[in-house]
């Protein structure tokens, strides 16, 4: 009786094994089929989570108690440029989403950070903590303004480099027989960047009708690079004079290439002076004293190598 009830216990083992590989099998086939038709019929896939940058994660706090802060900031702002700090917002972009009542509010939460920081520093005794209490709040309170003043330059610049592009791709659309606003807007999506940005939102304020030259009046309010006040006016004057602007474009694309690789031999012929200029007003005195202070050290702690030690019995 034990053997035959062992032998069926093991038969009953062996068949729920036999079942559970089997089950595996065709679920194996089931998703293998189904992976088969999305990608035959370009079904949906799995979202996959981008982790985002440790730059973004940090300022989400930050940007957080700017939002929070950002209506009393407005309210009692130190220095007042209302006009200034949302022109410059808008050369940048709007970078996060910030708007001026939010940006006043950037700049009173790193003032805070950084005065909680100075007194922890203080307590904690390290050196020059006083002078880091006092100073370092009051340095980094206008710290945004310098990072906006930069993400600005760096936005108009993108632009700068874009344009040439941006006309030679418009006028090869304008000669296929595309209409002006057309091909803009269509190489603007597909160029993207800082410049498709400012074509779309251009196009949307004429679609919603307001009227063509306070359109473009508002797109030179929001920039200043050189090569899209050009490109203003050349549209201007074409609709004025009926002349041809793929013509117009093709040209003006060209004449900026080349006055983009003389202000690339300019800037390249600046920095030779420029590293001259911080190498002997900073290596150089410091190579200067440490020689001399290696030469004084030497002479008080070691005379006889300068055979002074009669002197200074």
């Amino acid at each position: 009786m034990n053997e035959a009830l062992i032998t069926i216990i093991i038969l009953l083992i062996a068949c729920i094994l036999l079942c559970l590989f089997i089950s595996f099998v065709y679920i194996w086939l089931f998703i293998a089929r189904k992976q088969t038709v999305y990608q035959y019929v370009g079904g949906r896939r799995k979202k996959v989570k981008k982790k985002k940058p440790f730059k973004e994660r940090m300022m989400i706090p930050l940007l957080k108690g700017a939002v929070y802060l950002g209506p009393t900031a407005i309210k009692y702002p130190i220095v007042r440029r209302h006009e200034q700090y949302e022109r410059m917002l808008l050369k940048a972009g709007n970078p996060y989403q910030l708007t001026l009542q939010d940006f006043y509010g950037f700049r009173y939460i790193i003032g805070i950070s950084a005065y909680v920081f100075g007194w922890l520093y203080y307590i904690l005794g390290l050196p020059f903590a006083l002078y880091a209490l006092l100073l370092f709040p009051v340095s980094t309170f206008f710290l945004p303004d310098i990072w906006l003043y930069f993400k600005a330059k760096e936005r108009q610049e993108k632009i700068s480099l874009d344009i040439p592009d941006f006309l030679d791709v418009v006028s090869v659309s304008l000669n296929a027989g595309a209409s002006l606003d057309g091909a803009m807007v269509q190489v603007a999506k597909q160029m993207g960047g800082p410049l498709g940005e400012e074509i779309e939102r251009f196009n949307r304020e004429i679609n919603l009708g307001v009227p063509r030259t306070k359109a473009y009046e508002n797109l030179l309010y929001r920039n200043d690079a050189p090569e899209l006040e050009m490109l203003i006016q050349s549209l201007i004057q074409g609709g004025e004079l009926g002349v041809p602007v793929s013509r117009t474009f093709r040209v003006q694309a060209d004449d900026l290439r080349s006055t983009r690789g003389f202000r690339a031999k300019e800037k390249a012929a600046k920095a030779s002076p420029k590293v001259t200029a911080i190498t002997t007003l900073t290596i150089v005195p410091s190579v200067f004293v440490l020689v001399l202070g290696l030469l004084f050290l030497n002479f008080i702690y070691n005379p006889e190598a300068f055979g002074l030690d009669i002197f200074l019995r």
